[in-house]
């Protein structure tokens, strides 16, 4: 008998080790860690790890259309939307999904404390959240708020009693990161990954990988290498300049595809005397230069966008003269790509009161978009060649936002920026980051250059809520040929989805520009 039972007990050993060892993880090398407190960076970097693991009411397909996900339907009226959420799904944990989740959740990521890429935009005009029954959501408006089912497909939701109690720490363990998509939380290692597993009791389509490991891989030289030695099986945010090395391999392939993404400079106009300019000597100046029209142009006269995109990008962008891409709400026939003109630049300067220009520090992130380090030492070199004197500092993401955040730290004068129109399809960068900021009605939340024009304020106030979709969207192109024709921001390009997988693995790209492991085939 003590034979058999130890039989048995080998038996099922060796099933177990089988098991483990058919088991299918894929390895994927991540440009940017991810920010494990849901609430706390809203940011495309980090809902492309929450969108695996974590709820959201409403999802976003590959073109970036509107799909139910936690709510199986809704409706809208001018001023409410209804959210009717699916019946029966649990958290990892074995708590009950209900409508005080999504309550709580949303009040947490809406009035989150010194958030370093604030929510609170996101509700604009919603005056009140509640839960009508325990499958019932009801967000009460202002005035009609046409484009809200899109923005929550950015939201994550958790359990009440964790929105209500959780400290940062708690998110880095499964005390806190509680699961209700088709992955949950495995491990989270600081500085080098993010492990999920499938989640067993996920109520949707079950994803091919048994476990995804998310490694964080900065540097993209480090994850190329990485792919091509196999440590890993796909890597995000592929440089330009490393895209034909992989595709000389034949045991690898990359993948593109067009994006939401706009990659823009701003600049400070809303400090009176600007952090990081100074005159040829070192001195503080006594008026911020870029809160002059002139100078602003001249800076957008230095730029030469082809250039970035031939010999930093390697053609792999899109130059453009305003902050939204071709074919979504707000974007602008009459708007062409800017010129490239140093010698009139440097006119502007002079007449602005600048003949010899300033010294000025330009800031950017090295790991958050395509080639960011690179774009701003050419920035540098063509902000010199009007004379400037233009002193470049990168440094990584985690550090940047929070000190060019001008709520949270000192801000920066120029410095690199981006949006993508993952929250609407539309150009809601104006709503965030152009509309002028108001803490108490949290507008503006992601405002950091401090611009202000009542003008702007003004359509906006009417395009958020005009629910006619001709009609809104004539009036974003009017709201953005005003911004762009004031150089509140010097918009550069669209970037490209560059994506790289050992063959025979596929990936289907998105609008978003988000890394899905449930995309991998």
């Amino acid at each position: 008998m003590k034979m058999i039972k130890t039989t048995i007990a080998a038996l099922g050993a060796l099933l177990a080790v089988t098991a483990t060892s058919q088991a299918e993880e894929l390895k994927i090398g991540m440009r940017i860690e991810a920010v494990m407190d849901p609430h706390y960076f809203w940011s495309g970097n980090n809902v492309q790890y929450y969108r695996h693991y974590l709820g959201f009411l409403t999802t976003l397909d590959d073109e970036a259309r509107v799909l139910p996900y936690l709510a199986e339907r809704w409706e809208t009226t001018d001023s409410s939307w209804t959210f009717h959420l699916r019946p029966n799904l649990t958290f990892s944990d074995g708590s009950t999904f209900d409508a005080e989740d999504v309550v709580a959740s949303y009040k947490r990521a809406r009035d989150y404390p010194n958030a370093v890429g604030s929510y609170a935009g996101l509700f604009n005009g919603v005056t009140a959240i509640e839960a009508v029954d325990k499958l019932t959501v009801k967000m009460t408006t202002a005035a009609p708020s046409p484009t809200l089912a899109f923005a929550m497909s950015q939201v994550p939701i958790i359990p009440s009693e964790i929105a209500t109690t959780a400290t940062q720490a708690d998110f880095t363990s499964a005390k806190g990161s509680v699961s209700i998509g088709p992955y949950k939380f495995a491990g989270f290692a600081s500085g080098r990954e993010l492990v999920l597993e499938r989640n067993p009791n996920f109520w949707g389509e079950k994803p091919k990988w048994d476990s995804v490991r998310f490694r964080f891989l900065p540097d993209p030289s480090a994850r190329t290498a990485a792919l091509l030695a196999g440590d890993v099986d796909m890597i995000d945010g592929v440089p330009p300049e490393f895209v034909e090395r992989i595709r000389a391999d034949a045991n690898f392939a990359v993948h593109t595809g067009p994006s939401m993404r706009n990659v823009y400079v701003n600049l400070d106009q809303g400090h009176e005397v600007s952090p990081f300019i100074t005159d040829n000597n070192g001195a503080p100046l006594k008026t911020n230069p870029l809160k002059d029209r002139r100078v602003r142009e001249a800076l957008s006269l230095a730029i030469n966008r082809e250039t970035i995109r031939d010999r930093v990008m390697n053609g792999l962008s899109f130059p453009t003269g305003q902050l939204v891409a071709k074919g979504l709400g707000g974007y602008s026939a009459t708007l062409g790509v800017p010129a490239y003109d140093p010698n009139k630049a440097k006119t502007l300067l002079a007449e602005a009161g600048y003949p010899d220009g300033f010294k000025v520090t330009v800031h950017c992130p090295n790991d958050r978009y395509v080639n960011d380090a690179k774009i701003c030492q050419a920035l540098g070199q063509m902000f010199s060649r009007i004379g400037l004197r233009a002193n470049v500092v990168t440094q990584p993401s985690s550090a940047y936002f929070k000190m060019v955040n001008p709520r949270t730290a000192s801000g920066a004068s120029i410095f690199l920026s981006s949006w993508s129109a993952a929250a609407s399809g539309e150009t809601d960068v104006l709503v965030h980051a152009f509309q002028t900021y108001n803490a108490e009605k949290k507008t503006g939340s992601w405002n950091y250059g401090g611009y202000s024009n009542p003008d702007l304020d003004a359509l906006i106030g009417t395009f958020t809520v005009t629910t006619d979709d001709t009609k809104r969207r004539a009036l974003e192109a009017k709201a953005m040929e005003l911004t762009m024709k004031d150089f509140a921001a010097l918009p550069l390009h669209d970037q490209s989805v560059v994506v790289a997988t050992r063959k025979p693995l596929t990936y289907t790209t998105n609008l978003e520009e988000l890394t899905n492991a449930l995309a991998v085939r």
